[in-house]
């Protein structure tokens, strides 16, 4: 469901008591897999219209809220252990493996350390156009501004692909902005918005841009999403006539299924890059190389564990935790939540932790 249909629809299902299943698509053989996994007993439509999975109850978001809107009812206990939502991500071969159930307490502990990390307080406004559906724009753009009382406008993911300036210019009508985006809407940004448009838009204001490649803070795609340096270094580099600073962008890393937890940079820091034996890399050693070094890879820290957050670098097979500078899977021990295997490989420097990409893949 696009738009404020989705929060009526998200909300109300945990007001009624209901776990939430957001869903990119409304046909396809990935929902009735969903489907068939989770056993939903209702589906959610914007509108009356024919929706999908007959044979399944339709709510039509739109005529409940008119329905429900003199009304009042009482408030919801809800057990924080209790599942809010399951997440579901694809895999490759196309397969659906069973959801991954986010708690309340886990939702909302994740986004408090979020908000903590960024100081976002009721002065902030959160600027979001990430798809609801993914476990990083359902936690950037509805549960951070509940857990930290901060104001929030959405845009629909299409505007941002159509003209990113939308997003920019709902970034500068703001006083205090926290936003979130991956690597590859950075790069966008760049190549879409006009030299001449670059000095008109005022980004002054934007005082957090979260960059990351997984579901807490802005990987679309995967957490095995990579973060550039020369990336945030362009995007710095061509709105800097519109007073964007640098060192507001915060790096971050978090598993792609939309478990919460992860690591985050502190704002307002210089980004940690450092140049690493491609080699090396290879083999399953981080050895630090001169910035003219020829084989070097360039990566950009991911900054420390967020508060509650237990995240580790462990041995594929033994799942024992290495040493520093040593590269293996990534495992996240989300709050009040269960450790998950991400399948991300990377290794921690200094505190700081470095993604080298997925299981499989070269060092990128």
């Amino acid at each position: 469901m696009p738009g404020l249909d989705f929060h009526a629809g998200f909300f109300g299902c945990l007001y009624a008591g209901m776990v939430a299943v957001p869903v990119a698509d409304a046909t396809g053989q990935a929902l009735a897999a969903i489907a068939r996994d989770c056993r939903p007993s209702a589906v959610l439509v914007p509108d009356a219209a024919a929706g999908p999975l007959p044979g399944l109850p339709r709510v039509a978001v739109r005529e409940a809220v008119r329905a429900s809107r003199h009304r009042r009812g009482g408030p919801v206990a809800l057990d924080p252990l209790a599942p809010a939502l399951l997440r579901y991500g694809a895999r490759p071969a196309g397969r659906w493996p069973s959801g991954v159930a986010v708690g309340h307490g886990a939702l909302v502990a994740g986004q408090a350390a979020v908000r903590d990390r960024c100081d976002v307080d009721p002065g902030t406004t959160v600027v979001s156009w990430l798809p609801l559906w993914h476990g990083t724009g359902l936690a950037t753009a509805l549960v951070l501004p509940l857990a930290s009382g901060a104001a929030a406008v959405t845009l629909e993911p299409a505007t941002f692909v159509r003209d990113p300036r939308v997003w920019l210019r709902a970034i500068e009508a703001e006083e205090d902005v926290f936003a979130a985006a991956p690597d590859s809407a950075y790069e966008l940004c760049v190549r879409r918005v006009p030299v001449a448009d670059r000095m008109r838009i005022d980004l002054s204001t934007w005082r957090v841009a979260a960059v990351g490649g997984g579901g807490l803070v802005g990987g679309v795609g995967g957490s095995g999403q990579p973060v550039r340096a020369r990336t945030l270094r362009r995007f710095a580099d061509a709105f800097r006539p519109g007073f964007f600073r640098e060192e507001v962008f915060a790096a971050g890393y978090s598993p792609g299924d939309g478990t919460p937890g992860g690591t985050l940079a502190r704002p307002l820091y210089p980004t940690v890059t450092a140049r690493y034996d491609r080699a090396a890399l290879a083999r399953g050693e981080a050895v630090p190389v001169p910035r003219s070094h020829h084989g070097g890879v360039e990566l950009v820290g991911r900054g420390t564990p967020l508060p509650g957050t237990g995240v580790r670098v462990v041995d594929p097979v033994s799942r024992r935790a290495v040493p520093e500078r040593v590269v293996g899977e990534i495992r996240v021990d989300a709050p009040g939540g269960p450790g998950t295997r991400t399948g991300d490989l990377g290794f921690f420097d200094g505190g700081e932790l470095f993604v080298t990409g997925r299981a499989g893949a070269a060092p990128a």
